[in-house]
């Protein structure tokens, strides 16, 4: 069979991946935010934190260089942007400032605005996030696509994203949906400081448009069928395990290509940056059955910190596989190599970089007929009462 000829849900949403950037660039505007946000109410923002769970927080790791305005240069005009942490969400509900409370003190006052992400509206903890942030009177700001969910109304602002219609799988329209929403709020919100112009911002979020499309439909068939093959050659392999690896920004995407192993048949996968991979997971016996992507973009400040570490995984004796934007000459010849299209930013990369490992995911779900969630597995089929995250407790410290 060729690539073409394998359909679920997931390689639906893998498919109209660039239609969806489309679809977000026509819903996610300046104007828009205009109508959420009181003019010059952000101005007094002097520290974001972006927050969400699974594939939201990858989105939040995303959106960080985005609000630090990472491409200030003599030549662009801008200046740095806004010191921004992206938490996960049991971190910044239970732990984050737990002891020194600065968020209350006088001249040393942070005023800070925490973006949470949930799709469905549905996850308690990043509710319990929007009604810690208002407890401290900060800005608390929705990202959704539900807008009367408890979440959405627990936030001072609700941004609903218009997520394309989908139905239930491994979430890949949703994160792009996210990754969109909260990246174009971190334009609109440098604008509002003074940090970039509109022209600027303007420029940068077409030149996100511009990468999304050049994942032109051939290039889409050429990495369909350069996935499955890799597929269809790990499972006869026998590769059991996969690790993931990436640095900065590409370390969401690496976690959101482990999530999509996961969620699609049950693997068992591991991921980590180009450093503490050295220190820790290098020590993984049976390297031939481990699978290892790894994520290493030109434009990386570590780009050849991560070359060091892909020639380490090859020495092992590791199937290794390389989502880059650079030549493969870089690489060992026993790598695979997915090539993409270089972005005009690298802050745009995540956006689109999954989907070697998204293709991956769905192909191997299907080779080895196991369905994406595990809806064979009574064990996994919980009592709805069973508080996994919709149901689990707020607690506002």
């Amino acid at each position: 069979m060729t690539a073409k000829e394998y359909h679920n849900e997931f390689l639906r949403q893998i498919r109209m991946a660039p239609e969806t950037v489309v679809h977000m660039g026509k819903q996610i505007t300046p104007e828009y935010f205009d109508t959420i946000f009181a003019p010059g109410e952000l101005k007094k923002v002097n520290r974001v934190i972006l927050t969400g769970c699974g594939d939201s927080y990858c989105a939040a790791l995303v959106a960080k260089p985005v609000f630090e305005n990472i491409q200030t240069s003599s030549t662009t005009g801008m200046v740095p942007g806004t010191r921004t942490e992206a938490e996960r969400c049991i971190e910044f509900t239970r732990y984050y400032d737990t002891y020194h409370q600065f968020w209350l003190s006088g001249t040393n006052r942070v005023n800070a605005m925490v973006c949470g992400v949930s799709i469905s509206g549905s996850v308690k903890r990043v509710e319990e996030a929007m009604l810690r942030c208002n407890k401290y009177n900060g800005i608390s700001v929705a990202f959704t696509d539900n807008p009367d969910s408890g979440f959405s109304k627990a936030a001072k602002h609700s941004v609903r994203l218009n997520v394309p219609p989908t139905s239930h799988a491994p979430g890949l329209t949703s994160y792009i949906a996210s990754c969109y929403g909260l990246t174009h709020f971190g334009l609109y919100f440098s604008t509002q400081r003074g940090q970039m112009s509109k022209a600027n911002a303007a420029g940068q979020s077409a030149a996100m448009q511009r990468y999304a499309a050049q994942y032109t439909p051939q290039l889409m068939e050429k990495l369909e069928e350069q996935a499955l093959a890799l597929s269809k050659r790990w499972i006869e392999q026998g590769v059991d395990l996969m690790d993931f690896i990436g640095d900065g920004a590409d370390y969401a995407t690496a976690f959101f290509g482990s999530a999509k192993m996961v969620e699609s048949f049950g693997g068992l996968t591991t991921y980590d940056d180009s450093e503490d991979w050295n220190h820790i997971n290098y020590f993984n016996r049976t390297p031939e059955k481990v699978g290892t992507f790894v994520v290493c973009n030109e434009d990386s400040p570590s780009f050849h910190r991560v070359i060091e570490t892909i020639r380490t995984a090859v020495a092992l004796g590791r199937p290794t596989a390389v989502i880059t934007n650079a030549s493969p000459a870089y690489f060992p010849a026993a790598c695979e190599v997915f090539q993409l299209p270089k972005a005009e930013y690298r802050w745009c990369n995540p956006l689109m970089q999954h989907i070697p490992m998204d293709y991956v995911a769905a192909f191997t779900g299907l080779l080895k007929d196991i369905p994406d969630f595990r809806p064979d597995s009574p064990v996994h089929q919980l009592d709805a009462n069973a508080a996994r995250f919709r149901q689990s407790e707020i607690v506002i410290v």
